[in-house]
This record gives C-alpha cells, structure tokens and sequence, in this order.
C-alpha cells in the first residue's frame, strides 16, 4: 500500500492538533498523516495489542473509528520538548452518545520526532488510570 503524502507540521502541538482532530473526525488518511513513515512507530490503544509498523498501526486506527465514535477531551497536559523529539504526557477523558457510566481516565504518552517534513507522532501509547480510591480520614498504616 502506498503511504498518503504527509502534511507538514512545524511544531508538535500542531501534531497533536492534527491527531485529535483526525480522531475526532474518524478519518484515516487525516490520522496517517501525523505518524511519521518510520517502520518503528509504534501505537498501544487502551485494552488493545500493542501495533508497531506503519500497517499496523493503521489497521489499529480502522478498527478503531469502525467502532462507536469516542469524544476525546485532553487534560492536565504536560511537554518535554528537545529540538528533535518532543514527549507528551497528558490524559484523556473519554465519552460516547448514550454512555451509562463514564469511562476510565486514560493516560497517554505521545512521542513526536522532527524530520525534514516536520513534525511527526511515532508514539501513542494510552492505558487506563488505576480508579480513585476513597479515602475517609487519616491513611490507614499496614504493619
């Protein structure tokens, strides 16, 4: 399969901006062209198997928008950014129309490399967060 021309990005956050709004959209040539065409990009989505490659990774993505259309909110970001690699803390708050439960928070790493063509994700790795605990009073101690 021949890889989509890929867009150019001169900063990561214009990256991010691109993968989320992709991922908004469902649409998986807007979604390909934030990954770089590096045979080592790698892309772990929550309670799925971990895709590494460019095919990979794109049937990763089809599956997903074959599903049910997920909102995505990104909070409590946090950039490590060098002049060649750029790191990405953040999580996610996901949502979908008729959701009884709210779903787990996750937390998500993405990685983006500068290349000549700009700025590409070679990374997205997203894991649910442990669930809150409650806590009433003082900590409990454990002897």
């Amino acid at each position: 399969m021949e890889m989509p021309r890929k867009a150019f990005f001169a900063t990561p956050q214009e990256a991010e901006a691109a993968f989320y709004e992709a991922r908004a959209r469902g649409d998986i040539e807007a979604m390909m062209s934030v990954w770089g065409d590096e045979d080592d990009i790698i892309c772990a989505l929550a309670g799925c198997p971990r895709a590494s490659g460019y095919e990979e990774v794109r049937d990763a993505w089809r599956r997903v928008f074959a599903g049910t259309r997920v909102d995505v909110r990104v909070i409590n970001a946090q950039i490590m950014q060098g002049v060649l690699q750029s790191i990405h803390s953040l999580n996610e708050q996901c949502s979908a129309a008729g959701d009884r439960a709210s779903r787990p928070l996750l937390i998500v790493t993405n990685v983006y490399l500068r290349g000549p063509l700009g700025w590409h994700m070679v990374l997205h790795h997203a894991s649910a967060a442990p669930a809150a605990q409650e806590t009433a009073g003082p900590p409990k101690i454990l002897h």
